[in-house]
């Protein structure tokens, strides 16, 4: 069964890395998956919810921004170190440009493949962001997703990576908004 099931993952990972190659995906996804060229939204993103939220601290609406970015601030960085020391070193599983022939390799990477903390992080954020700001969940959600699909393509995660990273870090969202109502009443 588990021999099926990375079969699979392989299956799918050279349909994405390979199938879907061209020079456009070439030049922009390696641009979207590095998290260096996302800082400055992420810094001025949390500023301006940072900003907004003080300059409305008595109301509703400014607290709850000042919630949302704590919530943000924490889980990323409880995740991705919980991740980064803890998961991916226990697991080890070795990045798929490690052990299959000819892949794609398009960015640098370091760590084991399993969980992605990109697709992770993300989703983590898209849960959290989704609650304070529900008409634009689709937008949050696109980013989660169109990082998720960069780091296969690029070569540096097996699609099962990013579903699990994905899929622990949705559920780490939801634990950390529903640990914020609890601390809120």
């Amino acid at each position: 069964m588990i021999d099926a099931l990375f079969s699979v993952d392989v299956w799918l990972f050279y349909a994405v890395n390979h199938g879907l190659s061209n020079p456009v995906f070439d030049l922009l996804l390696p641009l979207i998956t590095t998290t260096r060229w996302w800082y400055p939204v992420y810094v001025l993103g949390i500023g301006y919810l940072l900003v907004r939220g003080w300059q409305q601290r008595s109301t509703v609406d400014g607290k709850n921004l000042l919630w949302c970015v704590a919530l943000l601030l924490l889980s990323v960085a409880v995740l991705d170190q919980a991740s980064h020391r803890l998961l991916k070193e226990v697991i080890s599983r070795p990045r798929p440009y490690l052990v299959l022939g000819d892949v794609y390799h398009l960015v640098g990477s370091g760590g084991g493949s399993f969980p992605s903390n990109h697709a992770m992080n993300n989703a983590a954020a898209a849960v959290i962001l989704s609650r304070f700001f529900p008409r634009q969940w689709w937008i949050f959600w696109s980013i989660a997703a169109t990082i998720a699909f960069s780091r296969v393509y690029c070569g540096v995660h097996y699609p099962s990576d990013v579903l699990g990273g994905a899929v622990i870090g949705a559920c780490a969202g939801f634990l950390f908004l529903a640990a914020a109502q609890r601390l809120r009443r």
